[in-house]
């Protein structure tokens, strides 16, 4: 029997409605994510990128068809059972870091514990862990306006970790960043996939997409290519 993937995505569409114009955002995209894959999601811009995402990321949801994370269909749950569901599967990184500037580096990344009721004890300690696996045990106390883009970054994604999420969600993660930077960060989320965390990339970076395992390219909200990058292998939900 077929253990059921990750992550379940099938025929979704979406559409906005602007003004007297519909506009297709996804059209019949379906597609399958296993525990451990390193993917990237790219396309040029109004490709539809960023709208699926959101839908992976269970922050908006599908005008049709199915989406099942860890089995669940989540297709068209309300909004507190889709902060409830963020809050318990998925961790993410955005290309604005998203720190709140008054706080520390370890209070940054224990925020998100919070909300899951651990003590302050159990905060720091989750926290400093998190901070040393992206290699910033040193920096614990330093504010985000004490760090550079790279370091920043590295902040966001050891919050992301804090909850040890079932996938991580990283929305153009090195946008900001300079050349040297940017490898970083792509060779700290090549090391955590390597750990065994499921990573999904949203880029139009090629040099971002060269990095993952697998890239599923979208245009005009329909995917036309999904290729693993081990030569002969079919990916997860590619037909031949």
């Amino acid at each position: 029997m077929a253990t059921e993937p990750l992550l379940r995505l099938e025929n979704i569409h979406k559409t906005y409605d602007m003004g007297d114009v519909r506009v297709h955002a996804l059209r019949g995209v379906g597609f399958r994510v296993e525990p451990g894959e390193f993917v990237a999601i790219m396309g040029p811009s109004g490709s539809g990128k960023s709208t699926l995402m959101h839908i992976i990321g269970c922050l908006d949801r599908p005008t049709a068809g199915e989406y099942f994370l860890e089995g669940e269909d989540v297709s068209q749950k309300g909004d507190d059972e889709l902060a409830e569901l963020r809050n318990r599967y998925l961790g993410f990184v955005f290309q604005e870091f998203n720190l709140l500037p008054s706080m520390t580096a370890l209070e940054n990344v224990a925020l998100p514990l919070t909300y899951r009721g651990a003590s302050a004890r159990e905060r720091v300690e989750i926290a400093t862990r998190a901070l040393e696996r992206v290699g910033l045990g040193d920096r614990v106390r330093h504010k985000p306006n004490q760090l550079s883009g790279g370091q920043k970054q590295r902040v966001a994604i050891a919050r992301s970790l804090a909850t040890e999420p079932a996938v991580l969600m990283a929305d153009e993660p090195t946008g900001n960043l300079d050349t040297t930077a940017q490898g970083d960060i792509m060779g700290i989320l090549c090391e955590l996939n390597e750990s065994g965390i499921t990573i999904i990339v949203v880029t139009h970076d090629p040099a971002v997409g060269a990095h993952c395992k697998r890239v599923i390219r979208l245009l005009d909200g329909s995917i036309v290519g999904d290729e693993s990058s081990r030569p002969g292998v079919v990916s997860p939900g590619e037909t031949r």
